[in-house]
């Protein structure tokens, strides 16, 4: 059974069409999802099961990303594109909040010898009854323990860089956010970074200041055109691996000539993708210095080069 765009559905005694759903909820997709598991019933689960399940074609933006020296990476994403993104020896654990494992993760957080983890916030495509999706999932999502004590410890405990996060999830950032306001730094010194599209260059301080207050977080921009393409998110990633992967090579480099044991550091083999000349703004300058500066206080800190 499938839903045709004209067939009339039901939701809180009213009739709408599939189209009017698609059309006129288009901005709220939580209400767009509640609505359509409400008269899709027993075939909702196999369909998001379908949907957000693994695909076959890998993307160089995202096997940029993962060969980045990421302590652990959160997404609240459905699909399994980060683990399938690692080389199959070196593929982290991936886990839910809904797991029992969350807690063990949420405890353990701080200890710099814990294995990678990828940490799907949001549920996943291989368990669709604990996916987050729709108004009715995300009100007992906010009301989740867990999601409530990951919240309060996992900020402290580390730096988090947003990548593709459009920070228009209220609910999610709604906890976020009350922790932030709690650290004594979010006027200072931002702990929080984030990848972020820039339109309007006229926007850069306006949006900073909001990212700063609000949130406690850096913006780290890179230019997009509306409805374009995210060839610069692409350049961005790539132009990070180059420079991570180097400082991690001139650490060992330094270790190896200064010790007379080999080092035991173990780096992924990755394929280092040029990336196109890209001629950046003051701004993005800035953002993408700060991160290399946190990566070689990193590096020099912990000789593996991993990102908090």
């Amino acid at each position: 059974m499938r839903l045709a765009r004209g067939e009339e559905i039901k939701s809180n005694g009213q009739t709408v069409t599939v189209e009017q759903v698609l059309r006129d909820f288009r901005d709220r997709p939580l209400v767009q999802a509640q609505i359509l598991k409400e008269n899709l019933r027993e075939l909702y689960f196999p369909l998001m099961a379908e949907l957000f399940g693994p695909k076959v074609r890998r993307m160089a933006a995202i096997a940029d990303l993962v060969s980045l020296p990421f302590k652990h990476l959160l997404t609240s994403n459905y699909d399994p594109a980060l683990e399938q993104h690692h080389s199959p020896p070196n593929e982290p654990a991936s886990i839910c909040l809904h797991d029992d494992a969350a807690s063990q993760f949420i405890l353990e957080i701080s200890d710099d010898n814990r294995p990678k983890h990828i940490v799907h916030v949001h549920g996943r495509y291989d368990d669709p009854q604990h996916i987050i999706l729709t108004e009715e999932d995300y009100g007992l999502y906010v009301r989740s323990a867990v999601l409530d004590e990951f919240w309060r410890v996992v900020p402290v405990a580390r730096r988090l860089i947003f990548f593709g996060f459009g920070f228009k999830d209220i609910d999610l950032l709604y906890s976020f956010r009350r922790r932030q306001r709690a650290l004594e730094n979010i006027q200072g010194n931002p702990r929080q970074f984030a990848v972020m599209p820039l339109h309007d260059p006229a926007q850069e301080n306006v949006i900073t200041i909001r990212m700063r207050m609000e949130y406690g977080i850096e913006p780290i921009f890179f230019f997009h055109r509306p409805h374009g393409s995210f060839v610069e998110y692409d350049d961005l990633i790539s132009m990070l691996k180059q420079d991570i992967v180097g400082m991690v090579s001139e650490q060992l480099a330094d270790e190896v000539a200064t010790r007379p044991v080999q080092a035991e550091v173990a780096i992924e083999p990755v394929e280092v993708v040029a990336a196109d000349q890209i001629v950046l703004a003051d701004a993005v300058r800035v953002g993408v210095e700060n991160l290399r500066e946190m990566t070689r206080a990193n590096i020099a800190r912990r000789g593996t080069g991993d990102l908090e």
